[in-house]
């Protein structure tokens, strides 16, 4: 099952966060499309804003945090199986599209999404550029 994410608005977002710019975080959503994303919003102070702007449905979400690109697919645990399902079976298509993303997370509640459970989801990401010593 495919979704169009082809909104430019969409893309404008990703590419400002990718290059440091203004934003470092965004969330996408279907609006009353089934099958068709919108960007929803967007910010630039982090996961808290982030977090407070996540509505109950399902969304998508990227955030660079910390230094890393992170894919955030929320699932309400308030919506129905048919939407929680459609959800999940464009998770590959999101991932496609935000191709510069390094972990995926997954939320039932926007209250999950904090900087500790993201830093403890990043943390392999720090450890694996320390160099080794020889």
């Amino acid at each position: 099952m495919s979704c169009n994410v082809s909104d430019p608005k969409i893309s404008e977002a990703y590419s400002r966060i990718l290059s440091y710019d203004d934003l470092d975080w965004m969330i996408i959503g279907y609006g009353v499309s089934r099958d068709t994303l919108l960007l929803y919003s967007s910010g630039n102070k982090g996961v808290a804003q982030m977090s407070a702007s996540v509505p109950d449905e399902v969304v998508f979400g990227y955030i660079m945090f910390e230094g890393s690109g992170v894919l955030v697919t929320h699932v309400s645990h308030k919506i129905s199986g048919v939407q929680r399902a459609r959800g999940l079976a464009h998770q590959k298509t999101i991932a496609a599209f935000f191709s510069q993303h390094d972990v995926t997370v997954n939320t039932t509640k926007p209250s999950e999404l904090t900087p500790t459970m993201l830093r403890e989801r990043t943390r392999h990401l720090a450890i694996k550029s320390v160099p080794m010593k020889g």
